[in-house]
């Protein structure tokens, strides 16, 4: 007997619960099973099935993937966050003649019709609790009333563990209750008339193809869009400005925590400014060794960006050193050792670079910037944030909440200006000499060298603690030299008239040997936005203010930015939605 082959991305509570099940069917072969940190995109696709039970946030992309190779999908609800999004995987779906089936376990229940649903359950929320619960009930909903259109919304109770609200349908109403705070039992008031298994049923059907995959997504594009009906009026909108890797990660954080969203970024692409520009490394702690609460924020932090953004981190066979330079250090290799043992970050101790007195071996990562831009507009557009390019915005109003991520212009969204420290920066990028090859080296601590891989082009970016920065001021607002503003944020300018590129060979020719053979390939330029007078420390905090209902988020290191939008969503389920 030929066996089904399945894949399934998503090892949580109900990737478990469908693990199981696929377990107990004679006739499957479960094939791999990927969690958040798995390369799944590299998986072979030589494959019947691929079961989608990963957070929502990652469904469009994910299904999407599998579906343009030609393998059938079932994919966890809802499908995605977003009825154009949903449509176009369906769509696709049609293309390339393949199966494309979202979870609809409760119409394998055989439930009694009933227009009041009432759910009630132990415990907080992972979710918004339209998605989470009352999406099964929508589906139900069509079931007995088909396409009609909802008519009225009536908010009844609107707190943030109990939401209680009534729909109409021309002249049907059905009301709906849920309450996720501690209860000793759970309560699901509708009736089942199915004794056997609807998961195990559902899926069985689902693989054999026994099952009215036409029928599924109306179901789903109905409930999906009731969902998006019911979200702007129990949840309301948001406003996120700045389309820079916080901006992003916070508005698809508060997407999928049920607001509306809109992003406004005022250049014509995402990404564009400091997230573009930058070393790409994912700092773990190792570059910070006179500021202890800079290290604990890298190493507690790593681990959620590259779940989150796993496709971005470059592969390939990248080592990652750190030195201590023999001369001119804020620390000695003593010093230096001595605080990431303290801290916990393990290293081997290597051939030392020229004038170094330690030179240790990590572990590291590095993200590719053209891969993350491209993974955030699709994360974007798969759930249905609404994003606004070339939108230069002032201070927001009309929105629930307003969270402002712009990095060097803060203070033109606050009366309580900041001083920050602006810094405008040069990234030369450089063919190096072939021993270079694959290698990050940081000289530390103090005004040196770093070399790290620009992606897979073969080049290396370069970094100076010195030399970078063209000009610097500390105060409200950075200010510009005007020669610079036709290379700012532009990407990539070769032959630039203002570089310092020869200082920056003249200064590392001190620890890398052959390094005034490295061909200039060009530079890029941007404003970095760090907080005066912390030279002593060199500390880089990630700070979420609170301003009435809006949040001023101001960035520090990129892999911080998915933990900085999860304390923003905690900020605001803190206090009652009313």
């Amino acid at each position: 007997m030929k066996k089904i082959k399945v894949g399934q991305i998503g090892k949580g509570g109900f990737g478990k619960k469908i693990l199981s099940k696929l377990e107990n069917m004679t006739d499957v072969s479960v094939e791999w099973v990927y969690g958040s940190q798995d390369k799944w995109w590299e998986s072979d696709v030589d494959l019947d099935w691929v079961i989608i039970a990963s957070p929502n946030e990652f469904h469009y992309e994910q299904a999407k993937h599998y579906l343009e190779k030609g393998v059938n999908v079932f994919c966890e609800k809802p499908g995605t966050l977003a009825t154009h999004s949903l449509l176009e995987l369906i769509s696709l779906s049609e293309l390339k003649d393949v199966c494309f089936y979202i979870d609809d376990v409760l119409s394998y229940e055989d439930i009694l019709p009933t227009n009041d649903f009432v759910y009630r359950k132990q415990g907080g929320l992972s979710a918004n609790i339209i998605d989470r619960m009352a999406y099964h009930h929508f589906y139900l909903v069509y079931d007995m009333i088909g396409e009609l259109s909802s008519t009225n919304i009536n908010v009844i109770t609107n707190d943030l563990n109990h939401k209680v609200f009534e729909i109409d349908f021309d002249n049907l109403k059905f009301k709906f209750e849920y309450d996720f705070g501690w209860h000793e039992e759970k309560v699901h008031n509708i009736t089942s008339r199915f004794s056997g298994d609807a998961l195990e049923t559902m899926l069985i059907r689902v693989l054999h193809k026994d099952v009215n995959f036409e029928l599924n997504h109306r179901r789903s594009l109905f409930a999906t869009r009731l969902s998006s009906h019911v979200k702007e009026k129990m949840y309301g909108k948001c406003a996120v400005v700045g389309g820079g890797i916080y901006g992003v990660t916070v508005a698809t954080k508060l997407k999928v925590s049920g607001y509306v969203v809109d992003l406004y970024e005022a250049d014509s692409q995402i990404l564009n400014r400091a997230s573009g520009i930058n070393q790409y490394r994912i700092h773990r702690g190792y570059h910070y060794p006179r500021s202890m609460e800079t290290i604990e924020s890298c190493k507690a932090n790593e681990e959620s960006f590259v779940k989150y953004y796993n496709q971005s981190i470059v592969n390939g066979d990248i080592k990652h050193y750190y030195s201590i330079a023999s001369d001119g250090s804020l620390v000695t290799a003593q010093e230096y050792l001595a605080t990431l043992d303290s801290a916990e970050l393990p290293s081997t101790i290597v051939e030392t670079l020229p004038n170094c007195d330690v030179t240790i071996k990590v572990d590291e990562k590095l993200y590719d910037p053209n891969m993350l831009r491209m993974i955030c507009k699709k994360r974007l557009y798969g759930n249905g944030v609404d994003v606004h390019l070339s939108k230069k915005v002032g201070k927001q109003s009309g929105y629930k909440h307003t969270i402002y991520s712009t990095y060097s212009s803060l203070n033109d969204f606050t009366d309580d200006k900041q001083d920050y420290q602006f810094e405008l920066c040069e990234k030369p990028i450089l063919k190096l000499p072939d021993r270079y090859k694959n290698k990050s080296i940081v000289i530390m601590d103090g005004p040196f060298m770093c070399f790290d891989p620009f992606s897979d082009t073969g080049y290396h970016l370069a970094g100076n603690v010195v030399h970078a920065i063209h000009t610097s001021n500390i105060g409200s607002k950075p200010k510009i030299p005007p020669v610079y503003k036709e290379y700012l944020n532009k990407g990539l300018i070769e032959n630039p008239k203002y570089t310092n590129i020869d200082r920056f060979i003249e200064s590392a020719k001190k620890f890398f040997p052959e390094i005034e053979k490295s061909e200039h390939i060009g530079s890029m330029y941007t404003i970095r936005t760090v907080l005066p007078y912390k030279d002593e420390t060199d500390e880089r905090p990630t700070i979420v203010t609170k301003q009435n209902d809006d949040y001023i988020l101001f960035s520090s290191k990129i892999g911080n930015c998915v933990n900085a939008a999860s304390k923003v969503i905690d900020m605001i389920k803190n206090k009652n939605i009313v």
